[in-house]
């Protein structure tokens, strides 16, 4: 005998009311994976199993990094997710850094002073990036931002630096000094032998109109490094 609607809807409002107060209880940092998955879901899928969605976008993703790092386009060939879920779910990564970033500014104006700070900063950059992206930002004479620009976006594990756009857009800005930032998608945090040769030849262009490099971060697995040499 197959289970009428009404009683799927009273075992999947239970379900989702057990979630609610476990998360209220103990924090949603000490939910289960899928738990803190289904709780999301919750947002963006008002009626339904949310638990068997979050599953199969786990064991298809591997983890909730993977779920909200992936292409709104792959999240959409998981049975139960939808075009509008699967652009929420990949909003929110970005919105982390989005985040981040309005705090620092919440604060102060934001001034990347330390390799730190800047390591920091560059991190938020990064979130929702799963092929290799360059970012420069340019820092007035107080180590201020005044802006961030995505220079190039490449695939998979290389990007196309251009060494003119990097200038051109450090004098629209009329930059004092610039921060370039990549990511390493595959988790290695050590410059490679291009990385190097780049970040010398992007140095000596922005010599040539005052403006200095003032780092070269790198971003792998939620950490960063910063060549050196510079």
């Amino acid at each position: 005998m197959s289970m009428s609607s009404d009683n799927k809807g009273k075992i999947h409002g239970g379900h989702r009311r057990r979630i609610n107060e476990k998360c209220n209880l103990m924090g949603f940092e000490f939910l289960e994976e899928h738990e803190q998955l289904e709780r999301i879901l919750f947002a963006v899928i008002p009626r339904g199993n949310t638990n068997e969605i979050a599953h199969r976008l786990i064991d298809r993703f591997g983890s909730i990094y993977g779920v909200l790092s992936a292409e709104a386009d792959n999240l959409e060939e998981i049975d139960g997710v939808g075009k509008r879920t699967a652009e929420y779910l990949s909003d929110l990564l970005p919105l982390l850094g989005v985040v981040e970033r309005s705090i620092m500014k919440d604060k102060s104006v934001v001034t990347l002073d330390t390799e730190d700070k800047i390591g920091e900063y560059a991190k938020t950059l990064f979130y929702d990036k799963i092929v290799e992206n360059l970012y420069m930002v340019c820092l007035n004479s107080g180590n201020q931002v005044i802006r961030s620009d995505k220079i190039s976006e490449g695939i998979h594990t290389s990007t196309d630096i251009s060494v003119h756009k990097i200038v051109k857009t450090a004098v629209s800005a009329e930059a004092s000094s610039v921060i370039l930032a990549h990511n390493h998608p595959g988790g290695v945090l050590e410059p490679s032998f291009q990385d190097c040769v780049l970040t010398r030849e992007i140095d000596a262009a922005l010599n040539v109109i005052g403006v200095k490099l003032k780092a070269h971060i790198i971003v792998a697995g939620g950490r960063w490094n910063a060549i050196s040499g510079i």
